[in-house]
């Protein structure tokens, strides 16, 4: 596997754990969490709700698996994208303790939510993804997507990837709902994680449902982590809440999802000093 794509694994990996237990690497030790319903003392009303967009059930890469066949012509790996922000309950501290608002909600409201059994991204329908992406040290580029056939339970995806000096295309086949595990010496694989699992930290801030405003804090001696719920953008039509997480009060990554645990039309991660390290953006979206 090439070398950003674990990278990009890794990183994923981490922000998950780091929601699971509170902070991560800023141990959970410290001060109990503050998490915030987004719509305390509101009356329910979490801001503006982006409509539903897309279809189908998306299903995350399967580094494990082989099956299937695949061509794969490609150039060096890039940097990856990482992805989202840290999951964890919104209603639990590191502690597992209990904690809440004040208010006599503690939980955001449903109402106007996008349909989390939807899912915009799916590589075992046809349809076409082009996504824009920024490597600071490379400069930006493009990758894309294109599921050709669906047939006798398996799909044909094309793709394409171009980022500084290096081009790759590839043709890959392999069982519905398994196809990305042919990606996986692609260097557009940890770029492709990184969508997948970008909305996977949002489950910090409001489970699956998201609103405008929810927040998720978490204190220790070694420093702070903030997760919100700020608003929300379209990218190619697939509207979604923008995710910010920031540490320290840094911001260090910012996604875009349509409900936590769904995938990212945007990811974004910064450095320590806050600028942009790496970037995917949707651009242009087809399915059928």
């Amino acid at each position: 596997m090439r070398r950003h794509a674990v990278q990009t694994i890794f990183v994923c990996l981490v922000v998950v754990l780091a929601g699971c237990t509170g902070l991560g690497g800023l141990g959970g030790s410290g001060d109990d969490g503050t998490p915030t319903a987004s719509n305390a003392g509101s009356g329910g009303d979490g801001g503006s709700e982006p409509a539903t967009s897309g279809g189908g059930n998306a299903t995350a890469a399967d580094s494990g698996s082989s099956s299937g066949s695949g061509t794969d012509s490609s150039g060096d790996a890039d940097t990856a994208a990482a992805s989202g922000s840290s999951g964890s309950s919104s209603s639990s501290n590191a502690g597992g303790e209990s904690d809440s608002s004040g208010d006599s909600e503690s939980g955001p409201s449903n109402d106007g939510s996008l349909d989390a059994e939807e899912e915009w991204f799916n590589l075992s329908k046809p349809g076409r993804y082009v996504f824009e992406i920024e490597s600071a040290e490379e400069g930006t580029g493009r990758m894309a997507f294109e599921v050709t056939d669906v047939e006798n339970g398996r799909a044909t995806v094309t793709t394409s990837y171009k980022l500084g000096g290096d081009s790759a295309e590839s043709t890959v086949t392999g069982p519905v709902g398994e196809v990305e595990s042919q990606l996986v010496t692609s260097p557009i694989y940890g770029y492709l994680v990184a969508i997948q699992l970008g909305g996977i930290g949002a489950g910090a801030v409001g489970g699956e449902d998201l609103a405008v405003g929810d927040r998720f804090s978490q204190q220790s001696a070694e420093g702070s982590m903030e997760i919100e719920v700020t608003g929300t953008e379209s990218y190619a039509g697939v509207d979604c809440y923008v995710v910010e997480t920031r540490i320290n009060g840094t911001l260090t990554q910012e996604v875009c999802t349509q409900q936590a645990f769904s995938s990212a039309p945007y990811v974004a991660i910064y450095d320590e000093n806050g600028s942009l390290d790496q970037r995917v953006e949707l651009v242009e979206y087809e399915r059928d």
